[in-house]
């Protein structure tokens, strides 16, 4: 094994407060954020003993801003974020690439009802083996995440103002 993709997840749909259970966010959080790095944790002495290797978080553009319908889907991956970025750091010298991929709505059965825009799941596979090609570390597939991600980049208040409109319920 020289490649580990990290892509399961789950989207409760809920808001952090409009939520009647707070189980709902600790399932997110179990799901998305211990799952995944149980998994590279699992996998990080296979990678070593194999030259090193990559990893590949799969993630969202909500990692990087809030949108309160999901808002703990939102905190779920922005804690993958953040362990992505801590994971990187540890694994270096062991040579092991770790890859963010932070695509906007995919066309899964988890984005099923989502109304907007989806990238094709095909389009956005292809775009994390290129970016393991290309030595990136973060990775955002299809118009919506570039959009977002440039949006963040030149005035980050603005963009979390814009999503802050999506308001659950």
């Amino acid at each position: 094994v020289d490649l580990l993709i990290n892509n399961a997840g789950i989207n409760r749909k809920k808001g952090l407060i409009a939520s009647a259970v707070l189980d709902d966010a600790r399932d997110e959080m179990e799901t998305n954020y211990f799952g995944t790095l149980s998994m590279c944790r699992a996998f990080a002495p296979v990678l070593k003993r194999n030259g090193g290797g990559a990893i590949v978080n799969m993630l969202s553009i909500i990692a990087r801003v809030s949108l309160p319908a999901y808002g703990s889907l939102c905190a779920s991956k922005a804690a993958g974020l953040l362990m992505t970025q801590g994971v990187r750091a540890e694994l270096a010298k062991q040579r092991t690439r770790v890859v963010a991929v932070m695509p906007g709505a995919v066309d899964t059965d988890m984005e099923r009802d989502f109304e907007g825009p989806k990238e094709d799941p095909a389009d956005v596979a292809s775009a994390s083996l290129q970016s393991l090609e290309e030595g990136a570390e973060e990775v955002y597939p299809g118009g919506m995440a570039q959009s977002v991600s440039q949006g963040l980049a030149k005035d980050p208040k603005a963009v979390e103002k814009e999503f802050a409109a999506y308001l659950p319920g």
